[in-house]
């Protein structure tokens, strides 16, 4: 047996294992020993014949007699027996994106789930979101998912590809033979949606990389193999590519590799205005010659005369242009973001206390937040009554004097009714400082009567930004039938806010309208509309709309000072 698909039955083990409720100790000491074994540059059977496998940090008696099951038999009566008492099925469930043993044992416990159908009824049924630990969002994300399974679309959101490549790379990583791994393509270039997740590897033996890939539990069927590349298909529903390829070839394909196909054409143009030959193997000198040696893509875009271009920008937009006058933006970062504006909270459909979300606001270095709630008449999020959002707005101040390098604010986000009201009286948005304007019903409507609803939502004196402007929700449903230009327009004319809502499931405003948003002079927000204190992580995923929209730190509102901030929103 090869090495890591020894390393595969040690993982089964410990899931196995971890959803039967069984001893820590013995599922930590099996996962110890699949990274151990994945590790090994020699054959594991050369190892235990050597009697050497007990020098072998994380293999302790009982995991080499194990081993020797394995060798001698094919099999393990232990994993066997896990198999008997936990159901293919089961088994299955643990694949899906954001789940996993204890997640699993608790939808199977408490729901009676146990198959990917009983999985949907129960979430479609708002079942999950009362299980400790998961919440609406997550229930979501399970219906969203098994709605694309279903489908075949081939398509994930660019939170769980990132989740599924960030798997694949920490299991290619794990392997002694490999130095180096990539992730590129779509989601290296933070597209939207994601239709192939590409990987690129370093490594001294391309057949035993290849071969584990294969037997990699998320991986579904082979398409096709060749000597140094191969296609998948994931469990999740998309296309996995790994190419493998030696050092000196290594800067170069990670180039080709990360695209997109348009700007790689156009950069083989220029290399061709200038004398060179570019492909995934190298730079090559038209006249004859050898290939320069680079220590990165940055000595190759400087060989062509251009500045850098970070992945974000690869889309043959003008970035290449720009790159020959070197005339690119100084893109906003991460950490330029000082807090989140969009945030739920227990008070209504969230599921975190004020304090957790500030704890966690606070570790990630913001000075500020806003707890920005569900009005009244989105019953399904526990929207607030005015008297309980008044409630809330006096425990935020009281909160307030704990910290002096902290502020929290106070917010709403109030629905935009079917007649164009808002779903809260003047006299209480008047007091609030972030007030989020947003639809969430009656999505059908024509568009002059949608239009007519965010446009008088813009005017309104009161509101300050407008959350997830066309309401799409990606690979689930469609925008509103609505005018986006003449949104931003609206928002050019009454000095307010779009949002770019950085939840992975919906990047509304996506990067051609936030592009022209800053053309119109148009602020955004990026916020994350989170619903539990770790979704202030989805951060990442808005600032790379607004990345690949060419934003600077000045065009973003949550990059201001406190003081600053408020100037804008007129408090």
């Amino acid at each position: 047996m090869r090495n890591m698909e020894i390393t595969r039955v040690f993982s089964q083990l410990a899931d196995m294992l971890e959803y039967k409720g069984g001893d820590f100790f013995k599922v930590r000491a099996y996962r110890r020993a699949a990274r151990s074994i994945a590790g090994l540059e020699r054959p594991v059977a050369d190892l235990y014949n050597q009697n050497q496998l007990k020098n072998v940090p994380g293999l302790g008696k009982n995991i080499i007699a194990k081993i020797g099951e394995l060798l001698s038999t094919g099999e393990l009566k232990l994993l066997r027996e896990l198999q008997n008492d936990v159901p293919s099925s089961l088994m299955g469930l643990m694949t899906l994106p954001g789940l996993g043993p204890k997640r699993v044992q608790l939808l199977h416990e408490q729901l009676g789930v146990a198959t990917l159908a009983e999985l949907e009824a129960a979430a479609r049924a708002g079942k999950v979101r009362k299980l400790p630990g998961l919440g609406s969002k997550t229930e979501q994300e399970i219906v969203r998912s098994l709605t694309r399974l279903r489908k075949k679309t081939g398509l994930l959101t660019l939170g769980l590809a990132r989740e599924l490549a960030r798997g694949l790379e920490d299991y290619l990583h794990q392997m002694a033979v490999v130095q180096r791994v990539k992730v590129v393509g779509q989601v290296r270039r933070w597209a939207k949606l994601v239709d192939s997740v590409d990987l690129l590897v370093l490594a001294r033996d391309v057949d035993e990389v290849l071969d584990s890939m294969i037997i990699h539990p998320n991986i579904g069927e082979v398409l096709w193999r060749e000597k140094d590349r191969l296609q998948l298909v994931s469990r999740w529903g998309v296309n996995v590519e790994l190419t493998v390829v030696p050092e000196e070839q290594f800067w170069y394909a990670l180039l080709w590799g990360t695209g997109s196909r348009e700007h790689y054409r156009r950069l083989q143009f220029i290399a061709w205005q200038r004398g060179w030959r570019l492909n995934r193997h190298g730079l090559f000198p038209r006249a004859g010659g050898v290939k320069p040696r680079v220590e990165g893509e940055e000595d190759i875009y400087r060989m062509l005369g251009l500045q850098y271009i970070v992945p974000e920008l690869r889309e043959n937009s003008g970035e290449l242009g720009a790159a020959e006058r070197n005339a690119l933006p100084q893109l906003l970062e991460t950490g330029d973001i000082r807090g989140d504006l969009h945030v739920h909270s227990n008070w209504s459909d969230g599921t975190c206390s004020i304090e957790e979300i500030v704890n966690q606001a606070r570790k990630k270095g913001y000075s500020y937040l806003a707890i920005t709630d569900h009005s009244e008449s989105l019953k399904i999020a526990r929207g607030m009554a005015s008297e309980k959002l008044l409630a809330q707005h006096a425990r935020i101040r009281e909160l307030n004097r704990q910290w002096e390098d902290f502020e929290v604010l106070t917010g709403i986000e109030v629905d935009i009714l079917a007649d164009g009201r808002l779903d809260c009286s003047d006299e209480v948005l008047a007091e609030t400082d972030v007030v989020i304007a947003s639809v969430h019903s009656g999505f059908k409507q024509g568009r002059e009567q949608l239009m007519n609803r965010i446009q008088s939502a813009i005017a309104h004196e009161h509101v300050d930004i407008i959350g997830h402007p066309t309401g799409r929700l990606l690979g689930h449903r469609e925008p509103y039938d609505v005018d986006v230009e003449e949104i931003i327009e609206t928002a050019a004319r009454y000095g307010k806010v779009l949002e770019i809502n950085a939840s992975p499931d919906r990047l509304d405003l996506d990067e051609f309208y936030v592009r022209l948003a800053r053309e119109s002079g148009v602020r955004v927000a990026i916020s994350t509309d989170a619903h539990d204190r770790f979704r202030l992580d989805d951060m990442v995923f808005g600032v790379s709309v607004a990345r690949r929209a060419w934003l600077e730190p000045e065009h973003v509102l949550n990059t201001m000072p406190l003081p600053e901030l408020m100037k804008v929103l007129h408090k």
